[in-house]
């Protein structure tokens, strides 16, 4: 017969077991979601465009009578400073000049969307425009604050990037893609007349190890919204 504290003891850790494991699959949810989502949709053929105008839901294909029910259109959040990300169907507002050096500052701009880095560059500037998502102190903060820049790690160069800044769209091409250490701050520091656009996330996803940066160059052709 089972002794009845060994059994309490038992059921008590079985029980914490549990909690940790909740816990866990709850911190991470934002993570795994994304990675299902993606998942899912290249399994369907689903792609994703970036409209052309900040109000209408409509491809060019849509409006010749040859609509695609796999692809969606993705209107910018904010016409006044969005991005958009068609490859993996990321569409956010960003925060403008979000100290990255204060975390609580760039923390809260973290729950409502992207942050550019105060200081740097805004597109059409020449220098340096850089956007971070869900960086933060500890592993487990990561998943909890902006989740759109999660499956970066799938972007290859000659992949579109979408700007939406004052009223223009701003089209850049992914020219490569590096791993650095978390601690990397080379495109803060970087001074240069090309415009160039850097996307950065924590890697691997929901960690704090690294940085993964995408690199970005305007494409030939910009289009007013105004």
């Amino acid at each position: 017969m089972v002794d009845k504290k060994v059994l309490l003891i038992r059921t008590i850790g079985n029980f914490l077991i549990l909690i940790s494991l909740a816990g866990i699959f709850f911190t991470f949810w934002p993570v795994i979601s994304a990675f299902s989502k993606h998942t899912a949709d290249n399994l369907r053929g689903k792609k994703y465009e970036a409209s052309t105008n900040v109000s209408a839901n409509q491809s060019f294909g849509s409006l010749l009578g040859k609509a695609d029910p796999n692809l969606k259109v993705l209107v910018p959040q904010d016409p006044n400073f969005s991005i958009i990300v068609e490859k993996i169907g990321a569409d956010a507002p960003i925060i403008a000049n979000v100290d990255a050096s204060n975390k609580q500052v760039y923390n809260e701009a973290l729950k409502k969307g992207v942050a550019h880095a105060l200081g740097t560059s805004f597109p059409g500037q020449s220098g340096v425009t850089y956007l971070f998502a869900h960086s933060t102190d500890t592993i487990f903060n990561v998943p909890r604050f902006n989740a759109v820049f999660y499956l970066l790690k799938d972007m290859e160069p000659g992949d579109p990037v979408v700007i939406f800044f004052a009223g223009k769209r701003y089209n850049y091409v992914v020219s490569e893609k590096k791993i650095t250490e978390a601690a990397d701050v080379d495109y803060f520091k970087l001074r240069t007349d090309e415009q160039i656009l850097v996307l950065q996330t924590c890697y691997p996803p929901g960690t704090t190890w690294k940085r993964l940066l995408v690199i970005a160059k305007p494409a030939s052709s910009q289009v007013s919204l105004r």
